[in-house]
């Protein structure tokens, strides 16, 4: 299912405020004419208890190993694969899926890794091209003492970005904008000043460099923020807190009297609370207000709450609604500084039987734009534009074997807009079923 990140959140269900992590996209480069991973890695496996006895290697899918190797190989149908209202590209491909993670344990320092590469033939409907995506992950938490602890983290993406995506939790919505670079590094300290009193401070940069010159135009920008937070332990399962953020958007061409380019101030109250081991609340209460360098202003009530309920050993079930005040999404082209968005997330995984397992997910974004700008880029209208975006994902996974299993999945997007001037609507349907190696 498509899911991509475009800007930094402000409101986030960590307790820490550290800095934000995009999920995972789809595809992008194009260069190799065969994808080759998918049969290499199938026959590694199939040698690997023969050829590396000696080695002594554990079994797959242990979860004592601080490692771990996965593929899956997908045939799909797709009947629109640009993500556009009109002349549609629809048909089949193959893509493959690699992903690695690694854990790194020490006496005081914890740092873990995820890389995540796709490969996706062919690329449209009338070329051979291959599209890839690389997403890697790095993150290092070094314990200074039992009270001051500091943690470093990096996400590197390059990919193409779609519809609706999600923001540790809170939703956005967006239209293509071809391939894209995103790079963010994030610091934090957390130092316990007394033994119910915890004092942090984290900040984040991140870059967007988009590929294609139309989008880069109005679009390439970076992002800063940083977030002082003073919580306090009520009991062993409460923890509240107050929160203060900056951030600020500077843009490479900010448009008319510089409009794009913007800060934020926001203050919120949050609290944690742990009913059980199997219930936990998580809710950020605020107001943003919001300056371009335009002169224009906007100001909006800004919070999150999000609910998730384990109920079985691989079974869980998270709700999440959220209201922001962020920069302009990419699908505005450039015509509005600001937007307000009011979404709702259903995510859903339920182990039907010891073999069988379901995931599901569901989202709805209300997207209104605001601070509209002057000049060549300037919309016309006597209403604020807005946008709905919605999406639904099903999926089933089946395994044969602790490191051989199947997978199909369905997943559904629709973006209404008000104003095709301002955001094109679209809909589009994927359909896939493939096979999973797990080492």
């Amino acid at each position: 299912m498509p899911r991509y990140c475009r800007v930094p959140c402000i409101w986030s269900s960590s307790s820490n405020g550290g800095p934000k992590t995009p999920r995972k996209a789809r595809r992008v480069r194009r260069s190799w004419r065969n994808p080759i991973l998918a049969p290499a890695l199938f026959l590694f496996l199939v040698v690997a208890d023969t050829c590396f006895a000696a080695w002594n290697l554990t079994t797959p899918t242990d979860p004592n190993r601080s490692w771990g190797v996965s593929e899956t190989t997908s045939e799909e149908y797709d009947d629109n694969w640009t993500s556009v209202e009109h002349n549609r590209e629809t048909g089949f491909r193959t893509s493959s899926d690699v992903k690695f993670r690694a854990s790194i344990p020490l006496e005081r320092i914890f740092a873990g890794v995820n890389y995540d590469y796709t490969v996706v033939y062919p690329s449209t409907a009338s070329s051979s091209d291959v599209n890839q995506t690389h997403n890697l992950g790095l993150s290092a938490t070094y314990l200074v003492n039992p009270r001051l602890e500091l943690s470093l983290s990096e996400t590197f993406i390059s990919s193409i970005e779609p519809g609706i995506v999600q923001q540790n939790g809170a939703s956005v919505t967006l239209t293509s904008g071809g391939n894209y670079i995103y790079d963010s590094v994030g610091a934090g300290v957390s130092y316990q000043l007394a033994p119910l009193w915890t004092a942090s401070l984290n900040g984040s940069w991140d870059i967007w460099q988009y590929q294609t010159s139309t989008v880069a135009s109005n679009n390439n920008h970076q992002d800063y923020s940083v977030t002082a937070s003073a919580l306090y332990a009520l009991d062993t399962r409460t923890t509240v807190g107050l929160n203060y953020q900056f951030s600020q958007d500077v843009y490479v061409n900010a448009g008319t009297n510089n409009g794009l380019n913007g800060y934020a101030n926001s203050a919120y109250l949050s609290v944690v609370r742990r009913f059980n081991p199997k219930l936990s609340l998580t809710v950020n209460a605020g107001y943003t207000l919001r300056n371009s360098e335009d002169g224009s202003a906007n100001s909006s009530p800004s919070g999150l709450a999000s609910l998730t309920y384990n109920y079985g050993p691989l079974s869980t079930l998270a709700v999440t609604i959220a209201q922001s005040l962020t920069e302009a999404t990419l699908g505005v082209t450039g015509a509005f500084s600001a937007q307000e968005n009011t979404s709702f997330a259903l995510q859903a995984n339920h182990r039907i039987t010891v073999r069988l397992r379901a995931v599901a997910d569901a989202s709805y974004v209300y997207t209104t734009f605001t601070a509209p700008l002057g000049g060549t880029n300037a919309v016309v209208t006597t209403v604020k534009p807005h946008e709905q975006g919605a999406t639904g994902h099903i999926g089933l996974r089946y395994d044969f074997k602790t490191w051989l299993g199947a997978v199909l999945d369905y997943s559904h997007t629709q973006v209404v807009s008000s104003d095709s001037r301002v955001v094109q609507p679209y809909s589009r349907n994927q359909a896939s079923v493939g096979i999973t190696l797990t080492y």
